[in-house]
């Protein structure tokens, strides 16, 4: 008897990694009760995705926090070769990629 594959297993088979990115994000911060936009763009002529997540409520987190969560939702969702195709992930507020800091 064939063992059925779990929703995360059926999506890392059909979905590209940047698309799989966004929904793991989305779902992972929604569960933690942050709404945040999600942009990925790719690294020209690499297999590297830049990773930009913007949420008003990171203003509550300091950035290595921010970055352990986004980061810990990733390993969750993605293969360690997979998350090595990421070169670099931002956490802001919109404040912050507007370029104003709160001091």
């Amino acid at each position: 008897m064939a063992k059925s594959l779990t929703w995360k297993q059926q999506v890392q088979l059909v979905a590209p990694i940047n698309k799989r990115v966004k929904a793991s994000l989305t779902e992972g911060l929604r569960a933690g009760g942050i709404e945040a936009r999600i942009g990925l763009e790719s690294v020209p002529g690499t297999k590297l995705w830049r990773v930009k997540v913007i949420s008003p409520k990171f203003a509550k987190l300091r950035p290595s926090e921010r970055q352990d969560l986004v980061w810990r939702i990733l390993s969750d969702s993605l293969t360690r070769e997979e998350q090595f195709q990421i070169s670099m992930v931002l956490t802001l507020t919109p404040a912050e990629e507007s370029g104003t800091w709160d001091d």
